[in-house]
């Protein structure tokens, strides 16, 4: 299962869904895995939102069970056709080729992803 930056997001900034979000982790804890371009997007919005905190939580994501997997050229070029075909964000098109990857689903809060052919893991909205 590949984890979207608004999973982390969610559970370290106690969103809404953040309670949801780290039972999907922990529950999927030994298929998880990463881009390590969605580690990068999640390490800038930690310093910006809590540098106080932010190598305590980098440090969090590190021991986590989370595998961080480096892009690839084959992943480069599936983010690209994604950026244009789907109404994704850079960081989001890697999570969505890693996903294609590795044929897994994308656990995330971004409904954008609703829209692409991944298999989606989403909470449900009230």
């Amino acid at each position: 299962m590949v984890v979207d930056t608004s999973i982390l997001v969610a559970v370290f900034f106690n969103e809404e869904f953040g309670p949801w979000a780290a039972d999907r982790l922990q529950e999927n804890a030994r298929a998880l895995r990463m881009s390590a371009v969605n580690y990068a997007e999640t390490l800038a919005l930690l310093q910006d939102r809590q540098p106080n905190l932010y190598a305590e939580l980098r440090d969090a994501i590190r021991a986590s069970p989370i595998r961080l997997v480096p892009p690839t050229e084959e992943q480069a070029e599936i983010a690209a056709e994604a950026r244009l075909r789907y109404p994704l964000n850079l960081g989001d098109c890697f999570a969505y080729a890693l996903a294609k990857v590795e044929d897994c689903p994308l656990l995330t809060l971004d409904r954008d992803f609703s829209k692409t052919d991944l298999r989606v893991i989403l909470p449900r909205m009230r």
